[in-house]
């Protein structure tokens, strides 16, 4: 590549090779890459607005109850008779 004054060399964020500024390119992230091979457009999903979801919660929720322990209750431990 021919001289070009003030085209100084720069590293690429994306893939760390060092290239010139003028074959260098601002992403929307702020990362300078490489123009023809690491730069990426943001993507377009990103601009959808948000939808109105489905109501995704549980109608009577309840609080979880604590847990019953079959020790408490048998302290000589639990035969198959008991079950």
């Amino acid at each position: 590549m021919p001289y070009k004054k003030g085209d100084h060399w720069i590293i690429c964020d994306r893939c760390g090779f060092k290239v010139y500024r003028s074959q260098a390119r601002k992403e929307w992230n702020g990362w300078l890459v490489c123009k023809d091979k690491c730069y990426e457009d943001r993507h377009p999903q990103e601009f959808v607005p948000p939808q109105r979801m489905d109501r995704q919660w549980v109608e009577d929720a309840r609080p979880r109850r604590p847990d019953v322990y079959i020790e408490d209750e048998y302290p000589d431990g639990v035969t198959p008779d008991d079950l």
